[in-house]
């Protein structure tokens, strides 16, 4: 996964800013609540507020060249 380098530098101080207020375990918490908040929020909106079925098809990787 990539991430632009001042994004992640955003989030990691938002993370340990707030990590103690928010009840977040480790880093890897953080992230994971930050993508259901995402997800949730798609499902709202483009799928009447239902779950996507899971699918194991391979992601493509990184961004595209060109």
């Amino acid at each position: 996964m990539y991430l632009d380098g001042r994004l992640r530098a955003r989030a990691r101080e938002a993370y340990r800013a707030t990590s103690h207020l928010e009840g977040d375990k480790n880093w890897s918490d953080f992230v994971e609540r930050a993508i259901l908040a995402e997800v949730l929020r798609r499902e709202t909106v483009h799928n009447d507020g239902q779950t996507y079925a899971g699918d194991t098809t391979p992601l493509s990787p990184g961004r595209p060249l060109g």
